[in-house]
């Protein structure tokens, strides 16, 4: 089933970061939403997806982080920005799709949070967490979330 943003809908790109440290992930309890996210948000004009994605983060959860994936290569007409680790296209209301790309990332450095207004808490979940249903947690991002866990400790 090919899966396509319906006529007359609305797309908005958003980016977010999975933000692994010791084997866990680290989500927000969103406001809006009620359910448990990464931090991201709506890619702002003029800005690539991995800039919004370390942004949003930042505003959030005041943790400067560092992208993986990326070549670092940079010409006079090209910049190779990172890859996300998981883009998806997924339906947040009636008519309102997301298109959006999730960075696997890890901590680079630690500021205070200044949009913590945007959610109810955060947790570092396990993989086992994960899979725990009692959360209220996208399937797309649970699936995610462990893969980001596994990636994580394969590339250390």
């Amino acid at each position: 089933m090919e899966l396509r943003v319906p006529e007359g809908a609305r797309r908005d790109f958003v980016a977010g970061c999975l933000v692994v440290e010791d084997g866990k992930l680290l989500l927000l309890d969103h406001s809006k939403y009620g359910v448990w996210l990464p931090p991201g948000g709506h890619v702002e004009e003029r800005e690539t997806p991995d800039e919004a994605a370390k942004r949003e983060t930042m505003e959030e959860t005041g943790l400067e982080v560092e992208l993986q994936h990326s070549s670092g290569v940079v010409e006079e007409e090209f910049i190779d920005i990172p890859r996300p680790f998981n883009a998806n296209l997924h339906k947040v209301e009636d008519g309102h799709w997301h298109c959006d790309y999730l960075y696997l990332a890890r901590i680079k450095n630690e500021e205070e949070a200044t949009h913590d207004h945007e959610h109810d808490g955060v947790k570092w979940f396990s993989k086992e967490e994960l899979s725990d249903e009692s959360y209220d947690i996208p399937e797309y991002v649970r699936e995610a979330g462990k893969q980001a866990i596994q990636s994580s400790s394969e590339i250390k």
